[in-house]
């Protein structure tokens, strides 16, 4: 049998075509706002690696940033797409270029080595397992499905949320659940389930009303058919506030809810 050498070389050819990206540091460029606090954040887990509360800060600060810059550059491409259908609007983050692609992956890179020497040291922490999910997600988002395949980011995400739903699924207001809702409800083959990732999205927006719950919750919603149920969560998304860990991105996300809104269906 010969499959394996061809999936080995299939291996190689994704991998040579991975996503490349410079330092974090090159990335976090700004010198305010959540750049300079994830800036920081690196540069004392750097010093102190066996910290795990340092490892902890950094990752949170990292993939904060990483998200920003995510819904940021969605909002942006829709600003010059304003006749955009409502699936098209839905799909916006998928079509941004490999610039945008790239500065995630340089934070994400870091973003999740400082997350898994936090879960060498917590190996049952909620919050440790949900950022290597959350920095997991993201890379995979930015290398695409094809070399997300190669590199079985799907089996490990799912490893990491199903940790963190263990763990506690109610942390940072219903957070591994989030993250396990849009996962199954945007994943492709074999990892997606958009009854699944509705029900996880439900449940987290009954822990907390936060704008990001309800914009995703909003989205499984409209994947599994039910127009008015979706438009209700966009609504609900513009109003509600903001937690600490979700700040950063919630007046985007609240915008991109009424993208949605707005769009035609």
């Amino acid at each position: 049998m010969r499959s394996g050498p061809v999936v080995a070389l299939l291996g190689l050819l994704f991998g040579a075509c991975a996503l490349s990206a410079p330092p974090a540091d090159e990335t976090l460029s700004s010198a305010s706002g959540i750049d300079a606090l994830a800036q920081d954040a690196l540069n004392a887990a750097r010093a102190a690696p066996s910290d795990a509360a340092a490892q902890m800060f950094a990752t949170e600060r990292l993939f904060q940033a990483a998200d920003l810059r995510l819904q940021q550059a969605t909002v942006a491409w829709l600003d010059l797409h304003r006749d955009a259908d409502r699936a098209t609007v839905l799909a916006a983050e998928d079509r941004l270029g490999d610039d945008v692609r790239a500065g995630i992956v340089s934070l994400c890179n870091e973003g999740l080595a400082c997350a898994e020497r936090a879960v060498n040291t917590r190996p049952d922490d909620a919050a440790a397992r949900l950022h290597e999910g959350l920095h997991v997600s993201l890379l995979a988002w930015a290398n695409g499905p094809a070399r997300s395949l190669m590199a079985g980011y799907g089996g490990r995400l799912v490893k990491a949320i199903d940790a963190a739903i263990a763990a506690n699924a109610a942390l940072d207001g219903g957070a591994p659940l989030r993250l396990q809702g849009r996962f199954r409800s945007k994943a492709p083959w074999p990892y997606g389930d958009v009854a699944a990732g509705t029900r996880a999205l439900a449940r987290a927006v009954a822990l907390r009303s936060v704008p990001v719950n309800h914009l995703f919750y909003g989205d499984a919603l409209a994947a599994a058919g039910d127009t008015g149920a979706a438009e209700e969560q966009w609504r609900l998304c513009i109003g509600a506030p903001a937690d600490d860990s979700t700040r950063w991105s919630a007046d985007l996300l609240r915008e991109l809810a009424r993208r949605r809104l707005a769009a035609k269906p």
